[in-house]
């Protein structure tokens, strides 16, 4: 008698990379988004604003808040990824789930910080999330319903490199013009990142989805489609801030 269970994580379960060759093709990735990072800056309307030396406080309001938004609705579709990746790999559930644990209650930190600068947590909760927001959310479920894991997976292995590479220079602005006092939990955020070697754990998780060279391409190509979705919110971004602030009265 043949067992019908098939989707419980006990097929073969040994890599499709070895350990070289996930090294070998994590650097490959890595230069790939470093391209696109380079895009993303000569492309994106006011994408390294927050970098600069004077910060326009209703566009760094609107980006916590919609950082933290972010949060909130993607973590319900990373959750439901769990349960898709427990039926492929135990392994990557197990370090997925732990990325989880660690990043769940974050949008926390991005509402300690508005409410230093005068936003209060009903302030927040009623403002209502871009469209970009949304879209990007559809595309998590889309890809669950339709595609696998694996493309949510790649959004956080996306944004996880981009964070430790990036934000602290971002930061070390941010203490300039808005105040190290006010920046507290961006600074935890970050932290968090990269001692914990997010980027690490997350590309973990992403070794034991990998089952094939399709599947390494259709990773590279979540990475350049989640950027695109991310420059639709930044573009949303300036145009109800930025864009506004330089209209004549």
């Amino acid at each position: 008698m043949r067992n019908r269970v098939t989707n419980a994580g006990y097929g073969d379960r040994t890599p499709f990379l070895t350990a070289s060759a996930s090294a070998k093709l994590r650097a490959e990735i890595d230069q790939q988004l470093d391209q696109q990072v380079l895009e993303w800056y000569a492309n994106v309307p006011e994408a390294a604003h927050l970098e600069g030396r004077k910060v326009d406080s209703e566009y760094y309001k609107r980006n916590l808040i919609e950082t933290a938004w972010r949060i909130r609705l993607l973590r319900v579709a990373e959750a439901k990824a769990l349960v898709e990746i427990a039926k492929r790999s135990p392994e990557s559930a197990q370090v997925w789930a732990n990325y989880e644990q660690e990043e769940m209650l974050h949008d926390e930190l991005f509402i300690t910080d508005l409410e230093k600068v005068g936003v209060t947590r009903e302030q927040f909760l009623a403002t209502e999330p871009y469209l970009s927001t949304k879209l990007l959310a559809g595309y998590f479920s889309f890809l669950l319903d339709h595609e696998g894991p694996l493309g949510v997976v790649a959004y956080s292995y996306l944004v996880e490199y981009v964070n430790v590479k990036l934000e602290p220079k971002k930061l070390q602005a941010l203490k300039n013009s808005v105040g190290e006092n006010n920046i507290g939990g961006q600074i935890n955020h970050s932290h968090t990142d990269i001692n914990d070697d997010h980027p690490g754990e997350v590309w973990a998780a992403v070794r034991h989805l990998l089952r094939s060279d399709d599947d390494i391409e259709a990773f590279k190509r979540y990475l350049r489609e989640h950027q695109q979705i991310l420059a639709m919110y930044f573009e949303e971004l300036y145009l109800d801030t930025l864009a506004k602030a330089d209209q004549p009265a």
